[in-house]
């Protein structure tokens, strides 16, 4: 990142940081007929870092529901709440009832028509928890080792499917016109998570479903961590995987809203895909998709 684009994003997250600081309650003003794009899948799998680019050239607002879980799991461990203890599972659940969690993912958008042989750099999301900007607190190992304890409070998912819905509909956890021109979508959105088709947005207008084998999934993440880490000698491929199997045991299996294929999902495998080119699949899927249901994006 050159030393201008962080200088800008650093203005655009402190200007951003202040205006969340008034953050009160819900804009009660839903937007109308916005497209609704669910994509699920299993962790490492890119359904994340291909949403953003799908929203970007869609022109769609991006929500990440796994970063609302994150950012409860930062404010519990905060409060020294333990996300796997019965005892504070009621706490954590009025902490992520009052909880203000305000997502902003910065776009350069190209052109619709715009090709992955181009390679536009990826969209920033910005996540701000009661106003401060927690993007890479919830990024930390500590919290991936206990956002499984979260993700299976019935009470939590009960408040955060509430907020998603909301979001899925042009309504935020804000108020001040401001946020609201820098959020606003006319066309649509698109939301990743591991329960966005079955449970959060059972009626969007398109379904997908993002997989890949495990151990392809490991390599990547182990190329993320990695890249980000300041010594690569302490990452090791194998414990990365484990974690990543473990994790997929914990989604699938868990008896609150597991992870799991929608019935009318369409499914994309991308062993053999770059983000690009699952990001130029998915593009296609939802211009076939409008196209069927005569929706002009």
């Amino acid at each position: 990142m050159t030393f201008i684009k962080s200088v800008q994003l650093t203005f655009i997250a402190s200007s951003l940081s202040k205006q969340c600081k008034n953050i009160i309650k819900f804009n009660k003003n839903p937007s109308k007929n916005l497209f609704q794009l669910a994509i699920d899948g299993p962790a490492a799998s890119g359904k994340s870092s291909t949403a953003r680019i799908a929203a970007q050239r869609l022109k769609f607002e991006y929500i990440d529901s796994g970063a609302m879980y994150r950012a409860v799991t930062l404010a519990a461990l905060r409060q020294n709440l333990s996300p796997l203890s019965l005892d504070d599972a009621s706490k954590i659940s009025q902490l992520a009832a009052t909880s203000h969690i305000f997502i902003h993912t910065i776009f350069n958008p190209p052109p619709i028509a715009h090709t992955s042989s181009s390679k536009p750099s990826l969209p920033q999301t910005l996540v701000y928890l009661n106003g401060d900007d927690v993007t890479h607190d919830i990024r930390s190992p500590e919290i991936t080792k206990n956002i499984s304890g979260i993700a299976s409070n019935p009470d939590v998912r009960r408040v955060l499917v509430e907020k998603q819905r909301a979001f899925a509909n042009g309504i935020y956890d804000y108020e001040g016109d401001k946020l609201n021109t820098i959020r606003k979508s006319s066309k649509g959105v698109v939301m990743d998570g591991r329960d966005v088709g079955t449970v959060v947005l059972p009626n969007a207008d398109l379904k997908i479903f993002v997989t890949a084998p495990a151990r392809i999934r490991a390599i990547r993440r182990f190329k993320e961590l990695q890249q980000s880490s300041t010594n690569k000698s302490l990452i090791d491929f194998n414990k990365v995987l484990e974690d990543l199997e473990k994790r997929d045991k914990n989604d699938y299996e868990r008896k609150i809203s597991p992870l799991k294929k929608a019935d009318d999902a369409i499914l994309l495998d991308t062993r053999d895909m770059s983000v690009m080119e699952q990001a130029d699949k998915i593009i296609e899927l939802v211009l076939e998709r409008a196209k069927e249901k005569n929706i002009d994006l």
